[in-house]
């Protein structure tokens, strides 16, 4: 009895906590048209700088005072990227964008079903200020602070060689920034899309901090995964390997052509100096033999041929001394000093 008595204590909670977990956004604008229309859009990652009617979630209207409310339990209970926003002009057709200083007429904040966001009058510019109660988009804010602070150190430039170095100088910043200190992976994936704004190849950059881009991917697959962060930065990733990838076989196809190149150009090199040798060793040769008398060159063939000093001094009809002679003649004048040298060296000869 007491276990069910406390699973009911614990239904009921749960339900309870449950019925008041809803989200809530108001607040006022300063505007002279009455009923004007406040919008609720949710965003991309990288959309920070767009509006369009396919975003928009939900709308209402201000009041006489400037007053408006959106209430429901109807957002995702994940922190994601939003955007309130309202026209300035009344017939304007569509929906209308501005960041100027003087009428910004929207406000990206990152958002749950549980949080409350209030948009107090602080002065003539719409929702210039909020009171969020979401975590994430304190932090949000405390990265964008650091960001306009770093563009401060950094001086205008028209030479393009010195900008591309201030804008890696610059993402790089923010780089350490984002691994250092913040901590939600949703915000991480926003400081990147500003990030890479400012990388001049974002290929080759991957390359090199290929980490950095596989933790923000891992920790968004643990929190994020089926959304629509952590799959469109999972197809950007893929990519910039895939283009790694290709790129690495590319340069390595090319390698392996250019070595196949050198290595047959070596081959052909080593087959003509290689005929050469035996071009200028046969010419030498001949050129001994030249050199050679008749009975030399008789005798030499018969020892080619086989034949012992006595055979040979048979054959020829003179003396074996004067066979002995004659070999050591031919000895002298092939510069060997054996029969099977002798025999080597005019195997090849006519």
């Amino acid at each position: 009895m007491k276990k069910e008595y406390y699973l009911i204590i614990l239904v009921s909670l749960f339900y309870s906590i449950s019925c008041y977990s809803q989200y809530s956004i108001s607040g006022y604008i300063n505007s002279k048209e009455k009923n004007k229309t406040i919008y609720l859009s949710l965003l991309r990652y990288d959309e920070e700088n767009l509006i369009s009617t396919e975003q928009v979630l939900f709308f209402t209207q201000t009041d006489s005072t400037g007053y408006f409310e959106m209430k429901g339990k109807l957002l995702s209970d994940k922190n994601k990227l939003y955007r309130i926003h309202s026209n300035i002009e009344r017939n304007h057709k569509g929906l209308q964008f501005s960041d100027s200083k003087t009428d910004k007429n929207f406000h990206n904040f990152i958002f749950s079903n549980s949080d409350s966001i209030f948009f107090p009058v602080k002065n003539q510019i719409w929702f210039s200020y909020s009171q969020n109660s979401n975590l994430a988009d304190k932090e949000w804010r405390n990265f964008l602070e650091y960001e306009i602070e770093l563009l401060k150190g950094y001086t205008e430039t028209k030479n393009n060689e010195a900008k591309q170095q201030v804008k890696k100088s610059f993402s790089n910043e923010l780089k350490l920034y984002c691994k250092d200190s913040l901590k939600d992976p949703l915000v991480k994936l926003l400081a990147f899309s500003h990030i890479k704004a400012n990388i001049p190849s974002l290929e080759q950059d991957y390359k090199k901090n290929t980490n950095f881009y596989s933790k923000i991917q891992s920790e968004l697959k643990q929190q994020y995964s089926e959304t629509s962060y952590y799959l469109q930065f999972q197809e950007e990733i893929s990519k910039l390997s895939i283009s790694s990838i290709n790129k690495s076989y590319k340069f390595h196809k090319k390698l392996n052509y250019l070595l196949g190149i050198l290595l047959l150009l070596a081959f052909v090199i080593v087959f003509f100096l290689i005929q050469k040798i035996k071009k200028k060793t046969k010419q030498g040769i001949i050129n001994e033999v030249s050199t050679l008398t008749n009975q030399e060159e008789k005798i030499a063939k018969l020892i080619c041929d086989g034949l012992s000093n006595k055979e040979i001094a048979s054959t020829l009809f003179i003396s074996s001394s004067t066979v002995k002679t004659h070999i050591r003649n031919l000895y002298s004048k092939l510069e060997i000093s054996n029969r099977q040298q002798l025999i080597e060296k005019l195997k090849n000869h006519p």
